[in-house]
């Protein structure tokens, strides 16, 4: 049965072939050009300038074609827990998202995995890094369904199950206390067959005031025998967020000289590692982050929502650490990754016009590159999130007003950014419907 295409006319079979025309947007540094790209079983398969006789099944002439986009931190059980303000992170953990993360446990994986595909898609965010819950069967489930894909989308990911055995409700840490009495103990990552081209599985140990020595080193003896095998696996977990979290870690580990050592003893900071936050870093730390090659995943709003700080976007440029860009959802109240660009560029510009004056700001092409190519490049994902021959098509085409078309079309898009923009959705070589009553 044929499929239809943007305009009502009858298309080919997805996913098998497709054509999109429009004007590319390639690099955010340049002028969008009119051009086409070939797409054939989910791939990429021509990207060329110019006009084609040829029928377009997605875009046209007046449609600007970008790369999707990429989270690179995102928590799948804590879509509907956004808005719950007033509170700063671990009360915040304590009263709304470990509640919510038990919920999940007890059955609402499967709605809710859905429901969190959905707005991605909506939003045009066709590829993430998440956390699931410590909950073994809802996070095959969830990997099952991801895999699978939601009414046709099949989004490419690195998720896994949350570690944690200490400071949390029981039904959220029982799992791994009861796991590591076991002989032989189940592994501390879910099984990663059966899942493709676009999903893989990492290891996330939630946080070190959730993890004791004994987890945490188990984390890193699973992250090293991937590495041996050849295999490395994406390390995903939370760092110096909070003042109060700093603090009570320097209680938990009086040994340790600070927070991201913790991290190092275990052998979790790898160039896989994905580290959220770190607000409150030293320049030593900084230092142990770039020598290591691992990632820090700015979340400007999560941060701004829960009052963890202004994360000072020149220090880690300055000592060449790693940068990508994360909604945070639940504490970052917005999934879409264009308005999460936009307060990354707030954000600078409010440390310049207060604590920082000579502080550098991010210009929106600046952000706009790293809510796809890099993104897609932390996670170690060479094939997503641009616009090449060889690359997952992952497309997005945009209906922007003729007005925008200017010098300042990267930033029009960002600071207007609606899903009502996005005219067709491909996700990995399909063309997917909005997704509607999510």
């Amino acid at each position: 049965m044929a499929n239809t295409g943007a305009r009502g006319a009858p298309t080919k079979e997805w996913p098998n072939e497709m054509l999109c025309t429009g004007l590319l947007l390639i690099d955010a540094e340049k002028a969008p050009e009119p051009g086409w790209i070939r797409v054939e079983d989910g791939r990429i398969t021509a990207v060329e300038h110019g006009h084609t006789d040829e029928r377009a099944d997605i875009g046209g002439p007046d449609m600007l074609l970008c790369p999707a986009f990429v989270d690179a931190h995102i928590h799948l059980p804590q879509v509907d827990s956004v808005g719950c303000d007033g509170l700063e992170l671990l009360p915040w953990l304590d009263r709304v998202v470990f509640p919510a993360e038990v919920w999940w446990g007890n059955g609402a994986a499967a709605s809710m995995t859905r429901t969190a595909v959905g707005r991605m898609v909506r939003e045009g965010t066709f590829g993430f890094a998440g956390y699931l819950t410590s909950n073994a069967q809802a996070g095959a489930e969830t990997l099952r369904t991801l895999s699978a894909g939601v009414d046709g989308a099949r989004l490419r990911f690195a998720a896994g199950r949350v570690a944690m055995d200490r400071n949390a409700p029981a039904a959220l840490i029982d799992e791994d206390l009861s796991r590591s009495a076991m002989t032989p103990a189940p592994s501390v990552a879910l099984c990663d067959d059966g899942l493709g081209d676009r999903g893989e599985v990492s290891v996330n140990p939630r946080f070190a005031i959730a993890c004791t020595d004994e987890l945490l080193a188990e984390c890193g003896w699973f992250v090293g025998q991937r590495a041996e095998a050849g295999r490395p696996v994406v390390m995903q977990t939370h760092l110096s967020e909070s003042i109060p979290e700093c603090a009570f870690i320097a209680e938990l580990f009086p040994e340790d000289r600070d927070y991201t050592s913790v991290y190092d003893r275990a052998g979790l900071l790898t160039d896989r590692a994905i580290l959220a936050h770190a607000v409150h870093l030293s320049d030593a730390e900084f230092a142990m982050v770039r020598e290591r090659g691992s990632v820090i995943a700015h979340c400007p709003i999560a941060n701004t929502f829960l009052s963890s700080g202004l994360f000072d976007l020149d220090r880690a440029r300055e000592h060449g650490v790693r940068l990508a860009l994360g909604s945070d959802v639940a504490a970052g109240v917005d999934i879409a990754m264009p308005r999460v660009a936009r307060a990354m560029i707030e954000v600078a510009k409010i440390r310049k016009m207060t604590v920082a004056p000579r502080a550098g700001v991010p210009t929106p092409a600046e952000v706009w590159s790293m809510i796809t190519r890099g993104n897609a490049e932390a996670l170690g994902w060479s094939e997503t999130g641009r616009l090449e021959v060889g690359a997952h098509a992952d497309i997005l085409a945009l209906r922007v007003p003729v007005t925008w078309r200017d010098e300042f079309l990267i930033g029009r898009i960002i600071y207007n950014w609606t899903s009502d923009l996005i005219a067709d959705r491909v996700v990995g070589g399909v063309r997917v419907a909005r997704p509607e009553g999510v």
